[in-house]
């Protein structure tokens, strides 16, 4: 087992832990090794496709600009006129390049591009009830992402496949309390789909490498509430609580292709399943929007998110007897910051820019091979073109710089010693969207 993931147990269960029969031992080696790897694949997005994509998200929670405000900050729907639709569309291109360390033990190779296209396509609507109430609904997917890397990289034992997909659906209604002051709430019911495949060492030569795979889906609840001040004509600020999302994925290890000495570990871990909870985090953000002149205005982000509660879970074992692991990731809290403007281009026109920073949620003694994410960067750009007074369409590009990640990681002689950095760490989302008034 890695260091890193090493299970912590409580006192009261190290005694029979040492008696626990060699069913429940082999599925945690196999359960485990899944986890310190599988769980890295999850990531939270701001990424809608919607066109805050082109400020790099900067300001999402005070712009209120459009129906996407009904996901970003659900108080910010007072601020529309009338009521509103918007559907965007496009693709994150990721580029996922691991350049392998000297002192890594296994033969293979770097494992090429291990990006996975996803396809983004996102829903908002706003329906103005009266002039006070807004009752809106969001369709889209904010967490979730995936890797690819073959089946003879040098990392295969940890990992070769692996993608969480998720969506999620977002009532909300807001008020207008007064002129200065607006409210607003959502719940969110969402569905995600894990799925993970690592190869098994047979350590005998010319017997090739066996296989495990594991799928599973889940769904979860959550809740989002938000308020958005207007002390000036000119200001808007707007407060966010996201929380957190709890989900349970259960596993049945398929195991497949193992040699004469490993194929015990089939016939021990038939019957065995195994609970994983996963967390999306809760997050506090802070936006601003200030309007300098007509044609010109500035927006900014600060943010929180509870990344320690998901680097700490409970892993459920179901055999013979019932195990529950402690496991920690050592997963830290992140921060953000953004900063991005907008200008009006004659009277058709709108162009967006932005940057953001997010602090890394895992330092390098303890990342794992599918969660590549060091300290974040986003670069944003979009435009906006008003065809008439019911209907705007628009395009928005960002590029998010995940950092080299660096990491070493040693699980056994099976496994092995896993060590590098990314020479490449881009993901590129890209999005055309239209919002239609009426």
């Amino acid at each position: 087992m890695r260091r890193t993931t090493k299970p912590r147990l409580e006192r009261s269960v190290q005694a029979p832990w040492r008696k626990v029969d060699r069913t429940i031992s082999l599925a945690i080696v196999v359960l485990l090794a899944f986890v310190s790897s599988a769980r890295g694949a999850a990531l939270e997005l701001y990424e809608t496709g919607a066109p805050d994509l082109g400020t790099a998200s900067a300001g999402r929670a005070a712009m209120a600009s459009d129906a996407s405000t009904a996901a970003a900050n659900p108080a910010g729907m007072t601020l529309l006129d009338r009521s509103q639709l918007l559907t965007a569309s496009g693709a994150l291109l990721p580029s996922t390049n691991f350049d392998v360390a000297p002192q890594t033990t296994t033969s293979g190779g770097g494992g090429g591009n291990a990006g996975v296209f996803f396809p983004l396509g996102s829903f908002f609507y706003v329906h103005k009830l009266s002039e006070k109430l807004r009752l809106g609904v969001a369709v889209f997917s904010d967490y979730g992402l995936g890797g690819d890397y073959g089946k003879t990289w040098v990392g295969r034992y940890y990992v070769t496949e692996e993608s969480l997909i998720s969506g999620k659906v977002n009532p909300s209604i807001a008020y207008k309390v007064n002129n200065w002051l607006s409210v607003g709430a959502g719940f969110s019911f969402g569905v995600a789909r894990l799925t993970f495949q690592s190869k098994i060492n047979n350590a005998l030569p010319r017997v090739p490498d066996g296989g495990l795979a594991m799928e599973s889906w889940d769904e979860a609840f959550g809740a989002k509430a938000g308020i958005l001040l207007r002390p000036i004509s000119k200001l808007r600020i707007g407060l966010t609580y996201q929380s957190p999302e709890y989900y349970k994925f259960g596993f049945r290890p398929h195991v497949t292709g193992l040699g004469p000495g490993l194929d015990f570990i089939r016939r021990k871990i038939g019957g065995v399943k195994a609970n994983v909870p996963l967390t999306e985090p809760q997050q506090v953000m802070a936006s601003a929007f200030y309007e300098v002149i007509p044609s010109f205005s500035l927006m900014g982000d600060v943010g929180w998110q509870n990344w320690s509660a998901f680097g700490e879970f409970p892993v459920g074992i179901s055999a013979k007897n019932q195990r529950t692991v402690e496991a920690n990731l050592h997963f830290s809290d992140t921060c953000h910051i953004a900063i991005g403007q907008q200008l009006r281009i004659g009277e058709k026109w709108l162009w967006s820019a932005g940057f953001a920073y997010d602090s890394s949620p895992v330092s390098r003694a303890n990342r794992i091979a599918v969660l590549p994410v060091d300290r974040q960067l986003r670069y944003g750009t979009g435009i906006q073109y008003e065809i008439n007074h019911d209907i705007t369409a628009g395009a928005a590009l960002e590029v998010m710089d995940a950092g080299p990640g660096p990491f070493s990681a040693n699980r056994g002689p099976l496994a092995g010693t896993l060590q590098g950095h990314y020479s490449t760490n881009l993901l590129n989302f890209v999005a055309l969207n239209i919002i239609w008034k009426f």
